[in-house]
């Protein structure tokens, strides 16, 4: 799979009034902006789903990407550390 062609996605699972919320979406737009190939970011409001409440508050920011999670997704070394282990295929999907 050439993973140049296709538009690779991020999500940041956050909630409201969350400082390492707002860092994280700083380091992945950051992190999308300097990325050469396509990436794309959105955002999901744990708050909004009971199941990703209960899933995720403890662990936000949370990183998703191809299927792996990234909690306590505070930096951007440790985000782009992540997003580089799955692409290289360290992990796997």
């Amino acid at each position: 799979e050439n993973t140049g062609m296709t538009a690779r996605s991020i999500t940041l699972y956050v909630r409201p009034s969350c400082d390492l919320c707002s860092d994280a979406r700083a380091a992945i737009a950051r992190i999308v902006r300097e990325t050469p190939t396509m990436l794309t970011f959105d955002e999901v409001d744990i708050e909004s789903d009971p199941e990703l409440h209960r899933r995720f508050l403890a662990d936000i920011p949370v990183v998703e990407y191809r299927g792996h999670l990234l909690p306590h997704a505070t930096s951007r070394l440790r985000i782009e550390a992540f997003l580089g282990r799955i692409d290289d295929g360290v992990l796997s999907v």
